[in-house]
């Protein structure tokens, strides 16, 4: 199950006919199971539009598609105006609220939990695996 790894790519913002993208990607990794990665990217690139990078619990993302959870740089929850799941972002001085699809988020986690269901994230296997990395250093 190591390696094993599900993504996906929200787009938060087409830009309305100003030629640029914002999307937010997600990454999950088996080796990790705990966390998700997010990344805020802007295509094409420019340092004015929205971007930054955080990691959330699992479990964080999965409670926030019906309350809301978090403090500091990450806060997930239900969009009061009902589009979606919004998620207030940190990165510094910067300040980036998206809002995604509870059914897209919904199937990222599912996908997620086919390859390590929640309770059994670390497996007597995955922290040997882990501990024999550390000691390799």
């Amino acid at each position: 199950m190591l390696g094993k790894d599900v993504t996906a790519e929200f787009v938060v913002d087409d830009g309305a006919g100003r030629g640029r993208v914002t999307v937010l990607q997600l990454c999950w990794r088996a080796c990790d199971p705990l966390a998700v990665s997010m990344s805020l990217v802007s295509r094409p690139e420019h340092p004015a539009l929205p971007q930054g990078s955080w990691v959330a619990p699992r479990d964080a993302l999965r409670t926030g598609l019906n309350q809301v959870i978090g403090d500091g740089d990450v806060r997930i929850g239900p969009d009061p105006g009902h589009r979606g799941v919004r998620l207030d972002l940190v990165d510094g001085d910067r300040r980036s609220v998206v809002v995604v699809s509870t059914t897209s988020l919904r199937q990222f986690l599912d996908r997620t939990e086919r390859l390590v269901p929640t309770g059994q994230e670390h497996t007597e296997q995955e922290l040997d695996s882990v501990l024999a990395t550390l000691l390799e250093t």
